[in-house]
């Protein structure tokens, strides 16, 4: 058991990088700068060059947007 949460733990913090993010939702990067400033995207900066999101935090706040927002499917 303990071996499965591991793993689910590390796949919940896989790091996501932000031109991944870009890729994932086909948006440019002043999108994700937009979303990081005023939606409160949790992008983590290790430097100038180097950011990333980590998945379980992205999940989260797609979900706090689609319940500010009440996006239907």
């Amino acid at each position: 058991m303990k071996c499965l949460k591991t793993k689910i733990d590390m796949e919940n913090n896989h790091r996501i990088t932000k031109q991944e993010l870009e890729k994932m939702y086909g948006v440019d990067r002043t999108t994700i700068e937009i979303w990081r400033r005023r939606y409160g995207l949790p992008i983590i900066e290790i430097s100038s060059h180097s950011k990333y999101i980590r998945r379980d935090e992205l999940i989260a706040w797609e979900d706090r947007m689609k319940d500010k927002f009440q996006v239907e499917v």
